[in-house]
């Protein structure tokens, strides 16, 4: 796991926190992966995957906990699942996204990539709290001095209009350490600003953490990223 392509680091599903905030009504974002919240246009090597685990909240509320099996079963194309748990709210989350590249990721250049997801939220004692759609089209521009990704998507709840998506990110690395800032946000929601790291303290094996802030309040996550 490396900060350039073509052997990426691992990242959180974009569905996670742009459908955390439609259907949980947490903070709003153009999501992806640990720890950034903006994806990058890059996926696991043929026969390879990873799992993330994480937490997230605002300070001083219980917050959610996720988890996001991904695998790359052809060339460029990644097939991933989500399940979360918001623990104040008892509401569940579940989703599965497809992720493919346009053109091969590079370790010095630009490539591009898309993705496409559905989720379900189930609220306490079972009863249906609506589906949400994800599209996301993603850029990625890696150089010596780092890297920047770019997202532009569109989000839409059952029964509800589009609503546009955004983010931006640039993240380097000092050895097994990469730190990142970045912004993302929703159609007619505040912006999010966070900055956080990694540290990779072995192949495939990874912690993080992030803190962030959206229309004043504190925003705060930390999990890990086991590849496979």
């Amino acid at each position: 796991m490396h900060s350039t392509p073509p052997r990426r680091h691992l990242r959180r599903l974009p569905l996670a926190a742009a459908l955390i905030a439609a259907l949980c009504a947490a903070q709003p974002s153009a999501h992806a992966g640990r720890p950034l919240a903006v994806d990058d246009a890059g996926v696991d090597e043929v026969g390879h995957g990873h799992v993330e685990v994480w937490w997230e909240g605002l300070r001083g509320q219980r917050g959610t906990f996720y988890a996001a099996p991904a695998f790359t079963p052809i060339d460029g194309l990644e097939l991933g699942a989500l399940l979360a748990r918001d623990v104040g709210e008892r509401h569940t989350l579940q989703g599965v996204q497809a992720k493919w590249l346009w053109s091969p990721a590079e370790t010095d250049g630009c490539n591009a990539a898309s993705t496409a997801g559905v989720t379900h939220r189930r609220q306490a004692q079972g009863h249906s709290g609506g589906s949400a759609v994800a599209l996301n089209l993603i850029g990625t521009c890696a150089a010596p001095w780092g890297v920047a990704n770019a997202n532009l998507g569109a989000l839409r709840e059952r029964a509800q209009p589009w609503r546009a998506t955004w983010g931006v990110s640039l993240e380097r690395s000092w050895g097994a350490i990469t730190p990142h800032v970045e912004a993302f946000g929703v159609q007619h929601s505040g912006p999010t600003f966070q900055a956080g790291a990694r540290y990779e303290w072995a192949p495939g094996r990874q912690i993080d953490a992030t803190v962030g802030r959206q229309q004043g309040r504190t925003l705060l996550s930390v999990g890990f990223a086991l590849g496979f």
